[in-house]
């Protein structure tokens, strides 16, 4: 079986989107929402900014470890401890079946690139 990759993460982050009703609503916990937003306003702010990643070092300082006071442990909370909460019980199951997962894989994962 061969492999496709693709530039486009969009695509691949909204792969399965149109089998969800539009006018679905959740009500969620505005602090845990705040997380999150605050979370991927601190990722804009570092990479929005080419200055702030000049080298790797700055890279893996920004991201840490999940064991770090730094962006990955931000970013696996607001996926894990957050978000995750937030999904209603049909769209976790759709997880599970692989209904959101791309037959794409992104770019990066592309050895021979």
């Amino acid at each position: 079986m061969s492999k496709e990759y693709t530039e486009n993460l969009e695509e691949i982050a909204t792969y399965g989107f149109d089998a969800i009703d539009p006018d679905e609503k959740v009500e969620v916990n505005l602090k845990d929402l705040m997380y999150v937003f605050t979370t991927l306003q601190e990722y804009q702010r570092f990479f929005h900014q080419p200055s702030h990643y000049q080298t790797m070092e700055d890279v893996e300082k920004f991201l840490g470890s999940v064991n770090d006071q730094a962006a990955f442990k931000l970013l696996h909370t607001s996926i894990h401890e957050k978000m995750r909460y937030m999904l209603p019980e049909h769209i976790e199951e759709k997880y599970g079946e692989g209904d959101f997962d791309s037959p794409k894989l992104p770019f990066y994962y592309d050895e021979s690139r």
